[in-house]
């Protein structure tokens, strides 16, 4: 492992505080609930709606 060590950390430099806060975890956000509630909205239903394309299109194409 010794050859693989390029040097050592000044400990002095380092930073004790941690400057960055990631989003979601106490940081403000502007969200705008009307878009993710489309969003929920549009995953529910665009599923549903191929489901009922596929079915409709197995219904007038089957043969008896």
């Amino acid at each position: 492992m010794g050859k693989y060590v390029i040097g050592e950390v000044d400990v002095t430099t380092v930073p004790t505080k941690r400057v960055y806060v990631a989003a979601g975890l106490g940081g403000t956000s502007f969200k705008d609930d009307k878009s993710e509630f489309l969003i929920k909205i549009l995953q529910l239903l665009v599923p549903l709606l191929i489901l009922g394309l596929a079915l409709a299109a197995r219904t007038y194409t089957k043969k008896e």
